[in-house]
């Protein structure tokens, strides 16, 4: 399985200011979570991995924001 983090930044109009960010990790499969006794570990990995990604997702995110600010200034003092 797969879990896939979305990040869009919009304008106050609603409308893309950037290109989205889509990044994505595997995460245990249904059938991983055999029991009591497994349960702890593979949550623990599902949520790692989870946390892992939502970092990277919003770094890179802000990152690209950043970068169409510099665009959008270098046009403006042209």
């Amino acid at each position: 399985m797969k879990l896939k983090i979305t990040v869009d930044i919009e304008n106050a109009n609603g409308e893309p200011a950037v290109q989205p960010t889509m990044i994505n990790v595997e995460i245990p499969d249904f059938e991983e979570f055999t029991g009591p006794e497994t349960f702890g570990a593979v949550f623990d990995k599902c949520e790692q991995n989870a946390l892992k990604i939502r970092n990277e997702a919003m770094s890179v995110a802000i990152e690209n924001y950043l970068n169409e600010l510099v665009k959008k200034r270098r046009k403006s003092q042209e």
